[in-house]
């Protein structure tokens, strides 16, 4: 089946077995298959949760920054704790998924402090730490000195009205 150079003006039509192919020799079907399987694959990789719990590379950076900023004011690094990992981990991408942005309810003695920006491009673990520095409630939770464990999570996606938009979340305990 042919089709008129009108209807597509962007591919080299030619019959083939009825279908439509392009000069690579890739039907048009097939290049549709194969550009959404690549979308769909670095939409997986860049959003996915780790399957271990592991921070992701974003939430290794952030808790870099973390301990950066802490040995600045002379305070001892903290450390990756396994369940604070998991919860603010979690909660980031809850509160993405359900478009709110709220404190959740932890254990006592683990504080919880969160960011968010937009568009993605802005939003850094930099920005977040600095951020949190400027506010007096979250400045305390970051630079506590009892503080030993940490989690983080960061999540980004569309959220309310924003196309893309990036949420951090940082658990203390």
């Amino acid at each position: 089946m042919l089709r008129k150079r009108s209807q597509n003006p962007y591919a080299v039509s030619r019959a083939v077995s009825g279908r439509l192919w392009h000069p690579a020799g890739m039907t048009l079907a097939f290049r549709r298959v194969v550009s959404a399987a690549i979308v769909a694959g670095c939409l997986l990789a860049g959003f996915s949760a780790p399957a271990s719990g592991a921070p992701t590379t974003t939430e290794k950076r952030l808790i870099q920054k973390i301990n950066q900023t802490r040995a600045d004011h002379g305070l001892g690094k903290v450390v990756l704790g396994p369940r604070l990992q998991r919860g603010a981990h979690a909660w980031a991408r809850q509160l993405l998924r359900s478009d709110a942005f709220r404190h959740a309810r932890i254990a006592g003695g683990t504080s919880e402090i969160l960011a968010w920006g937009t568009p993605c491009s802005w939003m850094t673990p930099l920005r977040a730490v600095r951020l949190w520095l400027k506010s007096p409630g979250h400045r305390a939770a970051l630079l506590a000195r009892g503080v030993r464990y940490v989690g983080a999570g960061w999540a980004a996606g569309a959220w309310r009205s924003y196309r893309c938009s990036e949420i951090a979340a940082a658990r203390f305990r």
